[in-house]
């Protein structure tokens, strides 16, 4: 094997190291993220994906009477991104906000609006269907066997 080749080869290794700690760090951000929204109330999560900078996950947290107590948001797709709090979604502080009502503002919104707010639906939805199948248990076990 050249001398070029072997350089290559360890380069090409050094980065595949450096990618699984990444994603390692990455993971475990995420685990005490989640651990920290729990703290706050039920637990509804989605994620966006798009292309390089448009991605994000996102946590939010609410009580048994559908209030969001808090949440945190990871934007970016690098292996440094991290999670920061939740403050304000359409342009209203987000604590003390029904989840209801975030809801039925987002199924007003057209399509293309709905897809720039993809992930933080998809955890409200969560958090919806979490509180249905607490309501409604006989529903959830019909729809299991099924």
């Amino acid at each position: 094997m050249s001398r070029d080749l072997m350089i290559l080869f360890a380069i090409a290794m050094a980065l595949m190291v450096m990618q699984m700690i990444g994603g390692f760090l990455q993971i475990r951000r995420y685990r005490k993220a989640v651990s920290r929204v729990h703290k706050l109330g039920n637990v509804g999560m989605g994620q966006k994906r798009g292309w390089f900078f448009n991605s994000y996950v996102v946590i939010i947290a609410c009580d048994s009477n559908h209030i969001i107590t808090g949440g945190e948001a990871m934007t970016g797709s690098t292996i440094f991104a991290q999670f920061h709090p939740i403050k304000e979604l359409l342009d209203k502080p987000i604590v003390g906000q029904s989840i209801d009502d975030y809801l039925a503002e987002f199924r007003q919104m057209s399509d293309r609006k709905q897809k720039f707010y993809r992930g933080y639906i998809n955890a409200l939805e969560a958090l919806e269907m979490r509180f249905e199948r607490e309501e409604h248990p006989e529903e959830a076990e019909e729809a299991e066997e099924d």
